[in-house]
């Protein structure tokens, strides 16, 4: 089974185009590193944390889907609603993938984006 996920991460990509095709080259490696005391260091035998993480699910014992959405550190409850809309309501796949999602951030001192403040508070 294969999970094909399109995603350039910053906005043009890598900044090169394949001769005169027209398609830019990715740069999904940009948050792996080679220093050997960082948690996300590329190692052999070591899953890395990226922002494109592929799933499989299985039924039975066996490869049943792969699959994976984009988001960041939205992916794993985007994969979890991805799977509840086939399971539990019997979706197909192309509306499971095309089902609205939601996301639950943290808030306050623990969230790891930074607050804005709201309207009207000083």
């Amino acid at each position: 089974m294969i999970s094909l996920i399109q995603s350039l991460f910053e906005s043009f990509g890598a900044g090169i185009v394949a001769g005169e095709t027209g398609i830019a080259l990715q740069n999904r490696g940009s948050l792996f590193t080679l220093d050997p005391q960082h948690p996300n260091r590329i190692a052999p035998h070591k899953r890395s944390l990226h922002t494109l993480v592929p799933a499989m699910v299985l039924k039975g014992g066996r490869p049943f889907l792969s699959f994976g959405v984009m988001g960041g550190d939205m992916q794993p409850q985007g994969h979890v609603q991805v799977v509840a809309n086939l399971v539990e309501f019997g979706m197909n796949v192309q509306e499971a993938g095309e089902a609205p999602r939601f996301r639950h951030t943290a808030a306050g001192p623990r969230s790891s984006r930074p607050s804005r403040p709201r309207p009207g508070s000083a």
